[in-house]
């Protein structure tokens, strides 16, 4: 079944945007339900043509994890960020915090410079996998200003920690992941001093998008 966001509801119809219209007419649905996003609830609905969708009846339905998933990624090439916010938004991310740290390279600025890019790619995400909450986007912040942030249990992934896993959990919870060039030493020591639990995951050397996948699969 179909699933769309919708942020007008009027006398019991919804009011779609012109995307949405379009797409209804691509697929074309005639006399078939869909489901719309309203509000975090869905609702089954049928199209009332060109721009209206009419109430059918609200569905209980309720895809969210049932606690705070932040994930924070740094400022990476603009292709491999906006895998890392899709992947994040497809695993249960409830924020994603754009980062820059000591070696993040300011070239790739230029990856959260389209705003609106970036906030379609965690829409259509959070549409394409059912997702009751669309995530929310932070500004771009520093490395010292995310790692004080007030979350319960923050996380933070680091090439050369040994041999400490990253378990399920069921508490608000801040994934980090580091650049191309990783953390340094004095990030790493600012980190644990601000109660950053620091854990490794695989052998191997992971990008920033991976070892973000890895995480939420690993906590979720």
């Amino acid at each position: 079944m179909y699933k769309f966001y919708c942020d007008k509801l009027i006398d019991g119809y919804f009011e779609l945007d012109e995307e949405t219209q379009k797409h209804l007419k691509v697929v074309r649905i005639k006399n078939e339900s869909f489901l719309i996003n309203y509000q975090n609830q869905f609702y089954e609905c049928i199209w009332k043509f060109p721009s209206k969708a009419k109430i059918i009846k609200k569905m209980d339905i309720n895809n969210e994890v049932g606690f705070e998933i932040t994930v924070a990624i740094p400022i990476i090439k603009q292709t491999n960020f906006e895998i890392a916010i899709q992947k994040a938004t497809e695993l249960g991310a409830t924020k994603i915090i754009p980062f820059i740290s000591k070696f993040c390279d300011s070239q790739n600025l230029k990856s959260i410079s389209n705003q609106n890019r970036i906030l379609k790619i965690i829409k259509e995400a959070a549409q394409q996998s059912f997702r009751n909450k669309i995530p929310e986007l932070t500004e771009l912040i520093s490395f010292d200003q995310l790692i004080k942030l007030n979350v319960k249990s923050k996380i933070l992934a680091y090439e050369n920690k040994k041999e400490s896993p990253i378990n399920k959990t069921n508490e608000n919870v801040l994934l980090i992941v580091g650049p191309e060039g990783g953390f340094s030493i004095d990030e790493i020591d600012m980190a644990s001093k601000a109660n950053v639990k620091i854990v490794s995951l695989t052998k191997t050397i992971l990008r920033a998008e991976t070892a973000l996948i890895y995480m939420l699969a690993k906590i979720n």
